[in-house]
C-alpha cells in the first residue's frame, strides 16, 4: 500500500510542477517542447509501477498477502460466527427432522390411533447448556378407519408416554397429546 501511495505522491508533485513550468514558459516553438518534456516525464511517472511489475522489483504477491492481513478482524469474526450459526441452525433442523420420524414410525400399525402429525421443539440457543435437548414433544392422534367413535383410552396415552419418556429422556409434562380427532364422527 505505501508503494501506491508513494506512487500517487509522485504523480501528483510530477503534474503540479509541470503545469507550474509550462505556465512560465516563453510562448513560441520553446513552449511545444517544454509540453513534450513534460508529457514524457508524466508519462514515464505513470508506467514506472509496470515497468517495476516486469523488471521483477514489484512483488505483487506481497501487496495481496498484505491486504489480505489488514482486512478487519472484526469483520472476519462476524463471517465466522454467522457461518457458525447456519450450521449449527441446519444441523438442528436435520435432527429435529429425525426425532419426528423416530416418533412417526414407532406408532406405525397401531389399531386404535395414527399419528397424523409431530412436532418437537428443541432448545435452540446455542449458548444455553441445554442446546439441542427436547422441550416438548407434540403429536396428533387421529382414529383409525375401524375406530371411528371410541376414543384412545388412558392405558394406551400412558403407553404412548411411556414410550417417550423411556427413549427420549423427557419428563411427563413435556409430552402433549391431541385427540381432538376423536370426536366421535
Amino acid at each position: 500500500m505505501d508503494v501506491l501511495r508513494s506512487w500517487i505522491i509522485t504523480l501528483v508533485t510530477v503534474t503540479v510542477v509541470c503545469s507550474i513550468i509550462e505556465k512560465f514558459a516563453p510562448q513560441g516553438n520553446l513552449n511545444k517542447y517544454v509540453k513534450l518534456i513534460c508529457g514524457l516525464t508524466v508519462t514515464v511517472v505513470i508506467i514506472t509501477p509496470a515497468l517495476k511489475l516486469l523488471k521483477g522489483d514489484f512483488e505483487i504477491s506481497s501487496v495481496v498477502w498484505n491486504q489480505y492481513v489488514r482486512m478487519s478482524e472484526g469483520e472476519l469474526k462476524s463471517r465466522i460466527a454467522r457461518l457458525q450459526e447456519e450450521d449449527s441452525d441446519q444441523i438442528l433442523e436435520l435432527y429435529r427432522l429425525s426425532l419426528i420420524n423416530d416418533v412417526k414410525s414407532r406408532f406405525t400399525g397401531e389399531r386404535e390411533f395414527i399419528v397424523t402429525n409431530v412436532d418437537v421443539v428443541l432448545f435452540e440457543d446455542p449458548k444455553d447448556e441445554r442446546f439441542g435437548l427436547l422441550r416438548s414433544i407434540y403429536l396428533k392422534l387421529e382414529p383409525t378407519d375401524g375406530n371411528r367413535i371410541n376414543p384412545v383410552s388412558i392405558q394406551t396415552i400412558t403407553y404412548i408416554k411411556n414410550q417417550l419418556i423411556t427413549v427420549f429422556a423427557i419428563k411427563e409434562n413435556q409430552i402433549i397429546i391431541d385427540q381432538s380427532a376423536f370426536s366421535g364422527g
